[in-house]
């Protein structure tokens, strides 16, 4: 799994991303995200949305880990 296939993943499914970060390597990477898309969603929801973008690379194994920090424009 490399950063671009994870950005390509998020981008596919997001709307309005200002700000878009993956780093690491391997199977263990962190996401950073700014979106319009999380305006009014909890923090709860905001993880839930992405992770179920990733659920069939988890189970897989293909990841291991993904740490995320999902923000709102009025939160960056």
């Amino acid at each position: 799994m490399d950063n671009n296939k994870l950005q390509e993943i998020i981008e596919s499914y997001l709307d309005d991303v200002s700000d878009l970060s993956v780093s690491g390597r391997d199977c263990n990477f962190s996401i950073k995200i700014v979106s319009k898309d999380f305006t009014n969603m909890s923090i709860l929801q905001r993880h839930k949305s992405i992770m179920k973008l990733f659920s069939d690379l988890l189970q897989s194994g293909e990841l291991h880990a993904i740490s995320l920090d999902l923000k709102s424009p009025s939160e960056a």
